[in-house]
């Protein structure tokens, strides 16, 4: 990779982490110079960082206003578990078709990872619990022979995950789901495509039924708004464009 990539690669990476982490808050306007000033990058690698984030759908673009974060909203949040549930279990189908011996014990040992790293309440964001827990659920779908398939999970799993993190600290405490990744595991092992789909879906529609009620009325307070924002603490802010 070029240098020029891996900056525009790097910067991508960083703004993504503040708008998940809720830093850069829901609907706020994304100021080019400010941005570069900030991120100390010029303005045409910027740009590239903010177009890449758009495709990712965690930043949109207003024709002749420029960018601003994606807002958030029930509908949207309904339309992301019901899109996510079926790709995911389209990759999850497929993985399982092709996975083997390899691919079940990278599963095996992802679950091991997670299992020794647990999630506090002390910590509402724990990027190394984010991370270990994102880990176990790609391992699942790695053997996915659809790559693009895949990439729309993870560009889906980030969008959703946005939604998680901003409830979580909306509300200041974890959602009560019960943990399921020992039943997938079970479910890998025992080559039961059928089950594995249906903890998939359960987990997904649980953990929506659970952002929905740590959102309200902080995220959803006017549900039929596009565009509710936050309060952030982040670097911008409610900024408007240029």
């Amino acid at each position: 990779m070029s240098t020029a990539l891996s900056l525009v690669q790097s910067t991508q990476d960083a703004v993504a982490s503040d708008i998940l982490g809720g830093r850069l808050a829901p609907g706020s306007w994304l100021r080019l110079g400010a941005l570069s000033a900030t991120y100390g990058i010029g303005l045409s690698p910027m740009r590239e960082a903010m177009a890449n984030l758009v495709g990712r759908g965690l930043v949109i673009q207003e024709v002749q206003r420029g960018f601003r974060v994606a807002p958030v909203s029930l509908p949207d949040l309904l339309d992301l578990c019901n899109t996510r549930t079926m790709l995911e279990c389209q990759a999850l189908q497929a993985a399982m078709a092709a996975g083997g011996a390899d691919w079940e014990a990278r599963i095996l040992a992802a679950r091991h990872r997670l299992s020794r790293h647990p999630r506090t309440a002390e910590r509402l964001i724990d990027e190394d619990w984010e991370a270990l827990h994102r880990a176990f659920h790609f391992a699942l779908l790695e053997a996915c022979p659809s790559p693009r398939l895949v990439t729309l999970c993870h560009q889906l799993y980030d969008q959703f995950d946005r939604y998680r993190r901003l409830a979580v600290q909306a509300a200041g405490r974890h959602p009560t789901i019960e943990p399921i990744e020992a039943a997938m595991v079970d479910a890998v092992l025992a080559q039961d495509a059928d089950v594995l789909m249906a903890l998939t879906a359960r987990h997904i529609s649980d953990s929506t039924t659970q952002i929905r009620e740590l959102g309200t009325p902080h995220l959803f307070a006017a549900p039929d708004e596009v565009g509710t924002e936050v309060a952030s603490n982040g670097r911008r802010g409610r900024n408007k464009p240029e």
